[in-house]
């Protein structure tokens, strides 16, 4: 301890990396994030303590944070070496920045009040992160347990924000503890009670959570064919010569080899169908054409796939829109679709929200429009997709009743609020359309999938997951997996699901954790103010 205590910078990087191996299959030594923000306080408490300049301990924390996102998140070079850098760079930047601010209200007030503050930092801080044209949700502290399901069944309360607030307030915690140790001090029972109360109460609760729910039915059932194609991204699906028709062939070809009477629903992967085509005028299309002839073949199933779609309008619609060539006044617009093929209802169009930033999202372009034609101009986009307005889901007709899904596409299924806000639309079940194949045989498939799982039991939802390459599979509404695919295989399988129309806490009120963040935030701002002025 005293040779850390004498070299602050190592217990900030072991910090980091102890944030790192804990994380979901980058170690998924789960505990240890109990222990990573406790190491980083106690390397800020030292360098306070032998006076190191302000440059030096923002260092500390930026190292590590920047390790922890590296450690976690390196596989996005696979996709692009410079879009991870600047993921990387950024967020490391900004989580130092949320520590440092943090750290300097703390120094300066003293208080065990200013001490504890650092949860509803955290808890804004994530919660801003979702909602702005840099959004990287990945690394939201209450991601670490979805592999651990059965900790958590109260997010269905809490949503990830609760997970989040769980980590940080153990963590101050240990720090206790491990300063009282640094100080020679007597760790009472009472310490340690506390810290192991802390930890065992919200697992307990989430057992019993988790036996109430498993016993629950409603008898609404959907059988479901989920395919996965895989089709490679990089040398098969956007490659030159590839066409609609091949994918289209290929995955039906698949699907039918598992599609009998009793399916409902068959669900295919984020763009299976890859080149882009005007949308309400599928069946002009060959490839069109034999989706729909092939969905009148079925007894009764229909398809939710995804595609690449264009619309045309008169005027501009958004920062999205593009002036069709030689053609005044008329404008397009590119998504990244999800519709559904019925032969009792016209073809539904759903399209991707949550869009990547500098993949599928040129970032603050709405106010700065500039920056996307720089962007084109130097190669690194093709410029923003179009979006909905808000979460929206499908209304699949049956032919005794109407099942409403909720369409989520690849990067949308980090977003909490946003899936269930579909929810709360009335989405019945979950359908998430991937493409993990552009990270290659890394964690980032394994951390994706493992998210879906979060999901399901912060809405009570079955979900059902078709990768185009990555792992498709099942999980039901406690976030069990009950099938999953291999990696790199062309796979099917046949699910059946139960339907659900409650709405969890957390479905109702969305992340009020947030809410009270602020609260907490403006009632201690105010406090000193009020001090400041009375004196």
């Amino acid at each position: 301890m005293k040779w850390l205590a004498q070299h602050p910078f190592l217990p900030a990087l072991l910090g980091g990396l102890f944030l790192s191996i804990s994380f979901p299959f980058s170690g998924s030594l789960s505990p240890l994030v109990f222990c990573g923000f406790a190491l980083l306080v106690y390397a800020r408490q030292q360098l306070f303590l032998i006076q190191k300049k302000a440059f030096f301990r923002f260092f500390s924390y930026y190292s590590c944070f920047f390790t922890w996102n590296l450690g976690s998140t390196w596989w996005v070079a696979n996709a692009s070496f410079s879009g991870a850098a600047l993921a990387i760079g950024v967020n490391s930047l900004l989580m130092a920045l949320v520590f440092s601010t943090w750290s300097s209200i703390q120094k300066r007030e003293g208080s065990i009040l200013s001490y504890w503050l650092l949860i509803p930092f955290w808890i804004l801080f994530e919660y801003g992160h979702h909602r702005w044209d840099l959004s990287w949700p990945w690394l939201t502290l209450g991601n670490y347990f979805s592999i651990h399901t059965g900790w958590v069944q109260w997010y269905e309360l809490t949503g990830t924000l609760g997970g989040s607030a769980w980590i940080i307030v153990v963590n101050l915690l240990v720090f206790n503890i491990l300063n009282s140790y640094q100080n020679n001090q007597f760790i009472s029972r009472k310490n340690w009670i506390i810290l192991a109360l802390s930890v065992l109460v919200p697992i307990g609760f989430s057992q019993l959570l988790l036996f109430k729910e498993e016993r629950y039915t409603n008898g609404k059932k959907l059988n479901a064919v989920v395919v996965q194609p895989n089709v490679d991204p990089y040398t098969e699906k956007f490659a030159a010569g590839t066409t609609n028709e091949q994918l289209v062939d290929s995955f039906l070809r698949l699907a039918n080899r598992h599609v009998d009477p009793q399916t409902d629903l068959v669900l295919g992967p984020e763009t299976a169908l890859a080149g882009s085509f005007l949308e309400f005028e599928l069946e002009g299309f060959p490839f069109g054409q034999r989706l729909k002839d092939q969905v009148w073949s079925w007894p009764k199933a229909q398809l939710l796939i995804g595609a690449s779609t264009v619309r045309l309008f008169d005027q501009k619609q958004s920062v999205a829109s593009n002036p069709v060539p030689n053609a005044p006044g008329r404008w397009y617009e590119n998504y990244n679709t999800s519709l559904l093929v019925s032969k009792n209802q016209l073809t539904q169009y759903v399209h991707k929200s949550k869009l990547v930033p500098g993949v599928e999202l040129i970032p603050f372009s709405a106010y700065f429009p500039f920056l996307a034609a720089i962007a084109i101009e130097n190669g690194g986009s093709s410029g923003t997709l179009g979006t909905e307005k808000e979460p929206q889901i499908i209304q699949q007709v049956r032919l005794s009743d109407t099942v409403k899904l909720a369409p989520i596409v690849c990067y949308e299924s980090i977003y909490g609020d946003f899936v269930r806000q579909q929810v709360v639309k009335g989405a019945e079940l979950l359908c998430i359309l991937t493409n993990d194949g552009w990270w290659g045989n890394t964690p980032g498939y394994k951390q994706h999938f493992s998210f879906a799982r979060l999901r399901a039991i912060e809405t009570r939802r079955w979900v059902l997951r078709s990768a185009n390459t990555g792992t498709s599979g099942s999980i039901d509404p406690c976030g069990k997996i009950v099938k999953r695919t291999s990696y790199w295989h062309r796979a099917a399988f046949q699910q059946q699901v139960e339907l659900r129309q409650d709405l969890t806490f957390y479905a109702q009120y969305g992340d009020w954790l947030a809410g009270i963040a602020l609260l907490l935030t403006l009632a201690f701002l105010s406090w000193k103010i009020f001090l400041k002025f009375s004196n």
